[in-house]
């Protein structure tokens, strides 16, 4: 999280998508983006794993909580497969800001950070997807081996 927060300090990134299932890392998050002017997004898969306390704490401040369950949108199987090849947090981070962007809440004209899992953050331009191959993967800024 520490070089997530860097990073956004350095490219002056405003939003941070990240995937989270039963909030342990969208609570890592919220503590570390409390006293910044970032907008967090927080990606699960469904309302029903996720703390209902900690849902209403991000809303409050202003943050986005979102469901891939809840969600249309299309990310071909061979497209997972290839990214998994990196890990699978990398497929994770290209698809969260995607969901994000297709519910409106990130613009696809602008970079964010985007955490998949809890050890892989990339930068990305996002795009909706029907736009997939507008998508950009700007930098990776960590990865487990």
């Amino acid at each position: 999280m520490e070089l997530v927060k860097k990073r956004a300090e350095e490219l002056g990134i405003k939003n941070v998508v990240v995937a989270s299932t039963r909030g342990f890392t969208a609570e890592r998050a919220f503590d570390a983006f409390k006293e910044t002017d970032v907008t967090l997004t927080i990606v699960g898969i469904g309302r029903d794993s996720f703390p209902k306390d900690l849902l209403g704490k991000l809303e409050e401040e202003g943050h986005n909580v979102i469901f891939s369950r809840e969600t249309s949108y299309e990310y071909p199987d061979l497209v997972k497969a290839a990214y998994r090849r990196f890990s699978e947090g990398v497929k994770v981070a290209v698809e969260i800001p995607m969901i994000a962007a297709q519910k409106g809440l990130v613009s696809t004209d602008e970079e964010v950070i985007s955490i998949g899992k809890w050890d892989t953050a990339l930068v990305i331009k996002p795009s909706t997807s029907d736009r997939f191959s507008e998508l950009e993967i700007k930098e990776l800024i960590c990865k487990p081996r």
